[in-house]
């Protein structure tokens, strides 16, 4: 095994554009949340964006935490389905040059999917999106020597739209003796399979990460209870509050961290980097403590900016602080 972790997700590229708040209610996306579309819904969109700044970058829930991984000096790989197109070029570009070992699978008739990505004044981000490509990633193209390239996999609820894959992905990995990482993705993707997820989470899921929204939605309850829930169900909790923290427990052992106090550029992809640098202190063999403030300093370093990936100063900040965290 040559990598510490491989994710297995959605591969999108996102566009990025600021709007208000009257734009989403017109439109009649939730904000906070994510609302799968169509090509055509999405054309639609773009369309009525086009006066709009937009900003392109790699996206996809899962390949970003790959990447954040990666940032902390770890070896992760990302496993996603592209159209043969531009977009798919750029991704693949981007992923790798993040320093993700990126497996790449090709559709020949379906474009690249992408992620429309919202942001209103108060850095809180809408998506709308288009899965293009990633919907056909299927079972034949995942034999069990390519999942079994690392100890860890980490895996988005969105896969859960396919339940044979997901199925496969679970029981391949459990087989392997593989631990198994899911981030529960979204409210709506939760509310939608909530007993699925509530079955695979005491069966085979051994980290489970989940922002505020989504914890209500699989729990019912606050954040900080349902951290006492979802820990009963696997080794790992972590729940994520944004501005107001984080919280992660590990059977007896739990702890709070404070959010880093930073300007609110862009909260795109801040979760993600978070889960990166938690997933690279647990892939270590840190302490959650540890593992806590690496999450921390990633996901600050990821508000702080435009884009869900980091830019080139901030990835050197986040490399030096893993360094010394690894010390």
């Amino acid at each position: 095994m040559n990598l510490d972790i491989v994710g297995i997700g959605s591969a999108l590229v996102d566009i990025t554009v600021q709007v208000d708040d009257a734009f989403l209610q017109a439109e009649g996306l939730p904000k906070g949340g994510m609302t799968l579309v169509d090509a055509d819904r999405s054309k639609e969109l773009l369309e009525k964006l086009a006066d709009y700044p937009q900003q392109m970058s790699p996206g996809g829930a899962t390949a970003n935490v790959m990447a954040s991984f990666a940032h902390c000096g770890g070896r992760s790989g990302f496993i996603g389905k592209i159209g043969a197109d531009e977009l798919g070029d750029y991704f693949t570009a981007q992923t790798r040059q993040a320093g993700v070992e990126f497996t790449k699978l090709v559709s020949e008739t379906t474009a690249t999917g992408t992620g429309l990505t919202l942001v209103t004044p108060d850095g809180q981000r809408t998506f709308a999106t288009h899965l293009g490509a990633s919907t056909e990633l299927s079972i034949e193209e995942l034999p069990p020597e390519l999942l079994n390239q690392a100890q860890v996999i980490h895996v988005e609820a969105y896969l859960i739209f396919n339940r044979e894959l997901i199925h496969y992905i679970l029981e391949t990995a459990k087989a392997n003796g593989q631990k198994i990482s899911m981030d529960l993705s979204s409210f709506g993707v939760v509310q939608e399979n909530l007993d699925y997820l509530q079955t695979i989470a005491e069966s085979h899921l051994d980290i489970i990460f989940a922002n505020e929204d989504e914890c209500r939605a699989f729990t019912g309850r606050s954040p900080v209870e349902s951290l006492e829930q979802i820990r009963i169900l696997c080794e790992t909790a972590v729940v994520k509050e944004g501005g107001a923290g984080s919280h992660i427990a590990r059977g007896e052992i739990k702890h709070t961290f404070p959010a880093h106090i930073v300007e609110v550029i862009d909260t795109n992809g801040a979760g993600d980097a978070y889960a990166g640098g938690v997933l690279f202190g647990l892939c270590k063999g840190l302490e959650i403590e540890i593992c806590g403030h690496i999450g921390t300093s990633a996901g600050a370093l990821a508000v702080s900016q435009q884009g869900a990936r980091l830019t080139a100063e901030n990835i050197k900040s986040l490399a030096e602080f893993a360094a010394k965290m690894l010390k």
